[in-house]
């Protein structure tokens, strides 16, 4: 039986989109992308799959307007990655100091 996702955070309209907001989507999908590759969501979804690939698409559609968007405004693009690693730098520039 699949354990179902429950997110710890606000996702509709919280007080900040903050790094656990993305992770909370980000997680939500990861789930829901492992139940498909289990080929388990009639059991997961009252929705038809037919269903779920139209609000994915929407998902998708609207996240890359969201970037294009905000490419707009901010042109450096920084991926979740290139974020982490440069986190991981600054933490072994601080611990080589010490």
């Amino acid at each position: 039986m699949q354990q179902q996702f429950r997110p710890t955070i606000r996702l509709v309209r919280p007080a900040r989109y903050s790094e656990a907001w993305f992770e909370t989507v980000f997680q939500a999908l990861d789930h829901l992308h492992d139940i498909a590759s289990e080929g388990s969501l009639c059991s997961a979804s009252p929705l038809t799959a037919l269903e779920m690939v139209g609000w994915l698409e929407d998902i998708v559609y609207t996240a890359q307007e969201t970037i294009d968007e905000i490419q707009a405004h901010r042109p450096q693009k920084v991926t979740g990655v290139e974020r982490l690693q440069r986190e991981r730098e600054a933490d072994h520039v601080t611990l080589k100091s010490r």
